[in-house]
């Protein structure tokens, strides 16, 4: 009588396991680091974008100001809430003749860095070092709109990106 051993034995299977956990271990870090990446980018065109919107709508008005709002600017731009892990904030001083954008990683997951941008077209980035960082950023956070540019927000330390 022939034993003919058909499938594999328990010793095969669990070094196979094991090679595709070495494998997925590897590779999971890059992914997640590609995917903040795209994430950051993402943010930084979405700036760029309104950042133009809004000084072509200044433009078009006789008063040279910003809108009160981000809904206010209608066919300029579509104001997003959240958009590929980063949520977005806009505020203006109270004569509407300065403005931040602020983006922020809704957690650590999904970036590690934090934007603006003001009415000088200038982008300023922050590390996002904590979870706290991200959150602290918010409808609620104050912006001194008497300094310029990364004084506004001097709870971070934020270095000029363009």
């Amino acid at each position: 009588m022939r034993n003919t051993r058909k499938g594999f034995t328990l010793i095969e299977l669990m070094i196979v396991i094991a090679i595709i956990a070495i494998i997925a271990a590897i590779a999971i870090p890059g992914i997640l680091s590609a995917r903040r990446s795209a994430n950051a980018g993402s943010a930084l065109a979405n700036l760029k974008s309104f950042s133009t919107a809004m000084a072509t709508y200044a433009q078009d008005q006789s008063d040279q100001k910003y809108p009160a709002s981000s809904a206010a600017l209608g066919d300029y731009y579509s104001h997003i809430e959240t958009k590929g892990g980063y949520k977005y904030f806009y505020k203006t001083n109270s004569g509407n003749s300065k403005f931040v954008y602020v983006t922020a990683p809704a957690s650590l997951n999904n970036g590690t860095k934090i934007y603006f941008v003001d009415e000088s077209n200038r982008i300023f980035e922050a590390d996002a070092t904590t979870e706290a960082n991200c959150t602290g950023i918010n409808n609620t956070a104050t912006f001194d709109f008497n300094e310029e540019g990364s004084a506004r927000y001097t709870s971070l330390n934020w270095k000029a990106k363009s």
